[in-house]
């Protein structure tokens, strides 16, 4: 099985999705109607927080994100995301892959427990994109809370989930975080949230 990239760049170019049940892509339906809605990435440096394949932080990348880091813990899910990644970059000019792409294997617990104690997170006009499976609410609840209670006017994050196996919506209205913007498929959704 295999996914392309929808716009930019890199559009259609072809990303490895690994056998069996390892990841769950974010629908091309879903990820479509996120992506027409924010043509231009530039000013953003791109956070896929549980990368799997890496097509939404490469989305990002390949229409114009100043930087994206993709973080993916499954060792062999990794070696299929570095893979993508070679893919996305081969053949384009030299000024066109300038953009870092830093791949980082570090849990997202992990990642956000270190910041906890430091400054502000990300570069300055960040998106966090947080897709983990949707049967991890303890991730959604510790990460995305605190991405959520963290961020500056410049930045967003982003939740995947689904009402069924995830956290259903109402969860963030509840905790005091109202999305700006929300695209569905099926019983899937994906929020998108600024600073209150």
């Amino acid at each position: 099985m295999s996914i392309k990239l929808l716009g930019g760049m890199a559009k259609g170019r072809t990303l490895l999705v690994p056998k069996g049940q390892l990841i769950r892509p974010t629908s091309v339906l879903l990820k479509r109607r996120v992506f027409d809605s924010i043509q231009d990435f530039s000013p953003y440096c791109f956070w896929d927080l549980c990368a799997g394949t890496g097509s939404v932080g490469l989305e990002a990348w390949s229409r114009g994100a100043q930087r994206v880091n993709l973080s993916e813990v499954n060792r062999e899910v990794f070696k299929i995301l570095k893979r993508n990644t070679e893919a996305v970059v081969k053949g384009l000019e030299p000024d066109e892959k300038e953009r870092p792409i830093a791949l980082g294997q570090k849990r997202v617990e992990k990642w956000f427990s270190s910041l906890a104690s430091v400054g502000p997170i990300g570069h300055g006009s960040d998106i966090f994109f947080l897709d983990p499976p949707y049967e991890f609410h303890d991730l959604y609840k510790k990460v995305g809370l605190g991405l959520l209670e963290r961020i500056d006017d410049s930045q967003q994050v982003w939740i995947e989930s689904d009402k069924e196996k995830g956290l259903k919506l109402e969860f963030w209205l509840k905790e005091g975080h109202e999305p700006f913007k929300i695209f569905k498929q099926g019983g899937s959704y994906l929020a998108l949230f600024a600073k209150r």
